[in-house]
């Protein structure tokens, strides 16, 4: 019970955090919808809403969706382009697990059930089921082990090794009780009471390791995002004064800002406009700066006194230059930010000409 519930949190925290990768490709909406599909079903096959459902093919149902994005996944990562395919084998094996399991009139899936007599329909049942998401996950275990070898080293490739090895092990469990179904069928004595439980311990284990190697590069770009958030609100003082200043600098339309104020667009551009914006602006403030010194603070303060200078309409007949910042965007950021603070702060020091006023 203790590893269900935390498969359940791992699998719906995946779920959430993976929602800002459906605005950037095809292959991270066909990796979160497979990472949904799953979630789905563990949470319908849990045994309190499993008790209310009692519906035991809808779980399954939602594994072979799980499955089928998994082989869409795999598809757009290697190039193979076979799309009408993948959906047509989808379509069979829901149609043929549905036949199955009227025929059957339901299929038991608790263990003391599985090794009562079952008939041709429960063996068909569960070999398709279990072929099909075995054939799968083989296929995706293979993949993320190949591609985890050209990956950085570190934690993205420990995140693709373990996602790897996660798989392979949901993909035994698959095979072993496809197995062992088929056994039972054909008469040979089956202990699934005894059985069965380390079999789901070892599929829930399975799914941990495979949902939390896929969260590793999802927690490196949502650090990576909120760092960048961070930059972009410490920014935004100094962007306001270039913007109310200077509106032509602005790179995109009002309703644009709304729209990526919900966090469609990629942030880093975002943050990588609002810096040439900012440059834009003080570039324009230039012929109005006083001379000062080289601290953010003082370049601060000679903004504000450029800002009264262009508004008074009198330029400096020699004025002073922004400051020079090595030429890497993150250097940028944090020079910028420095000023943005010291553009903000309520106790900033003036410059001489405020001074001398």
């Amino acid at each position: 019970m203790i590893l269900d519930v935390a498969l359940l949190a791992l699998l719906w925290g995946a779920t959430v955090v993976r929602i800002p990768t459906l605005w950037r490709d095809q292959r991270q909406r066909a990796l979160w919808a497979a990472v949904c599909a799953i979630a789905l079903a563990k949470t319908v096959s849990f045994a309190p809403i499993a008790a209310q459902l009692d519906v035991p093919i809808v779980p399954h149902l939602l594994g072979v969706t799980s499955a089928y994005f998994l082989l869409r996944f795999i598809a757009l990562v290697t190039h193979t382009g076979v799309r009408a395919r993948q959906l047509a084998l989808l379509v069979v094996v829901v149609v043929a697990l549905c036949v199955l399991d009227l025929v059957a009139h339901g299929i038991d899936t608790e263990a003391e059930l599985l090794a009562t007599e079952q008939g041709w329909a429960v063996a068909a049942y569960w070999v398709v089921l279990e072929a099909y998401l075995g054939t799968v996950l083989v296929t995706t275990s293979m993949l993320f082990w190949q591609i985890s070898g050209g990956a950085p080293a570190g934690l993205p490739r420990a995140g693709l090794r373990v996602t790897s090895i996660g798989t392979a092990l949901v993909a035994c469990y698959a095979a072993v009780k496809g197995s062992l179904v088929l056994a039972h069928i054909l008469g040979t004595d089956v202990a699934f009471s005894t059985v069965e439980p380390i079999g789901r311990t070892a599929q829930t284990s399975g799914l941990i390791l495979t949902i939390a190697g896929l969260l590793v590069p999802a927690t490196r770009r949502a650090r990576a995002a909120y760092e960048a958030y961070r930059s972009l609100l410490v920014l935004r003082p100094l962007w306001k004064a270039m913007r109310d200043a200077f509106p032509e600098v602005i790179l995109f339309t009002p309703r644009r800002a709304v729209i990526e104020l919900a966090g469609v667009d990629d942030v880093h551009l975002r943050l990588y406009r609002r810096v040439i914006e900012i440059r834009d602006g003080m570039l324009a403030l230039r012929p109005y700066a006083p001379p000062h010194g080289s601290s953010p603070a003082e370049e601060a303060s000679a903004i504000v006194d450029a800002l009264r200078h262009r508004a008074a309409g009198t330029p400096l007949a020699e004025p002073g230059s922004w400051a020079p910042v090595g030429p890497a965007m993150a250097d940028e950021v944090a020079w910028l930010s420095r000023v943005s603070r010291g553009l903000a702060a309520p106790s900033r020091t003036p410059t001489p000409s405020e001074s001398a006023r």
